[in-house]
């Protein structure tokens, strides 16, 4: 066997193996089985308790609301209830990604003006939170970056 034929065979099984460990990244997310268990993680992640975790979101029935914000003025409450929104579905549901209907939800249900909504929103993009869709769209959906997460969990360790 020459060097050329030994090669071909090193790629073939690298190939395979690239494969198996790729599939097997596709097929199996990971997903919180219950959302006691989410809280479990961000609990973990943030550095506060179960119990704090359980004071900033409430979680019934699938839908997920935030009941504690903190900000100066609408726009930092709606920026902040929009990263605690985003993170708590991403643990509790397993769910990168949140319509923004979801996130305007959150925002009325906190009795914060509406009037500025997107504005606030898109001063996120592209450092704390990705958008999908176009603006202003009923399906754009929007997910966190590894920045958004962070300051999501300085967030929680505020509210704690």
């Amino acid at each position: 066997m020459n060097q050329k034929d030994i090669n071909k065979q090193i790629f073939l099984r690298l190939e395979k193996l690239e494969k198996r460990v790729f599939s097997d990244v596709e097929n199996k997310p990971i997903v919180a089985t219950k959302p006691s268990d989410g809280i479990k993680r961000l609990a973990q992640k943030a550095g506060v308790s179960e119990e704090k975790i359980g004071e900033i979101f409430d979680f019934e029935n699938e839908i997920l609301t935030v009941v504690k914000v903190i900000g100066s003025n609408p726009k930092e409450k709606t920026q902040n209830i929009s990263l605690l929104t985003l993170i708590g579905h991403k643990y509790f549901l397993a769910n990168n990604e949140v319509a923004a209907q979801e996130i305007r939800r959150n925002v009325a249900e906190n009795r914060i003006p509406l009037e500025n909504f997107a504005t606030y929103l898109n001063e996120l993009v592209p450092s704390s939170i990705r958008r999908k869709g176009k603006p202003k769209s009923p399906k754009t959906t929007y997910r966190l970056t590894v920045f958004g997460e962070v300051n999501a969990r300085e967030l929680i360790k505020q509210l704690a």
